[in-house]
């Protein structure tokens, strides 16, 4: 029995016992989810799994997961490519890599395949797509043209660093760097 307090009642600070889970309430978290979140299969897979580990578990709760994962995918609710674009265009536009992004896009259940696709098509579409992200991530954290001319060629290395550190290549950190003043020779 639960602790009892003082008077002899059950405490209400006494855990209730979980109410079983259904598929009625399964379809309910994962559509609560995806009210909230713009996710891929993968990601709601997982979601949902661990809402399920948390109350208990169940044998049938697997094949509830797939039929739902499968019937949102089937119905255009979960898409993984538009995911994909939208992911990538939103870090394209802070200034990530191409590496950056592909990494991101893994970390959320992008596949690889896909992933590939887009960068392969993010690299035709825009040929200069690379050096634009270096050239925001450079305007961002003030590198480069970007910082007092007095420090430009103190923080020069520093500056390649940390844009190879961003997954920029250095052919892309020199050109990002480089102002309108400056020649390609200097670096």
């Amino acid at each position: 029995m639960p602790w009892e307090g003082r008077s002899g009642r059950p405490s209400k600070k006494a855990k209730k016992e979980p109410e079983p889970l259904t598929r009625q309430k399964l379809e309910q978290a994962a559509l609560a989810y995806l009210n909230r979140f713009d996710v891929t299969a993968a990601k709601l897979r997982q979601h949902l799994t661990q809402r399920v580990r948390k109350a208990g578990g169940d044998e049938q709760a697997a094949q509830w997961i797939s039929e739902l994962v499968e019937r949102y995918l089937g119905s255009g609710v979960l898409d993984d490519a538009r995911f994909a674009r939208n992911l990538t265009t939103q870090l394209t536009a802070r200034g990530k890599s191409s590496r950056a992004i592909s990494q991101k896009l893994a970390m959320r259940g992008v596949g690889s395949e896909l992933a590939s696709e887009l960068m392969a098509a993010r690299k035709q579409d825009e040929p200069e797509a690379e050096l634009e992200a270096a050239k925001q991530y450079a305007r961002k954290r003030r590198l480069g043209p970007h910082r007092p001319e007095a420090e430009r060629n103190e923080h020069r290395q520093k500056d390649l660093a940390s844009l190879a550190r961003q997954g920029f290549s250095f052919d892309i950190a020199r050109r990002a760097l480089a102002d309108s003043a400056s020649t390609d020779d200097e670096f």
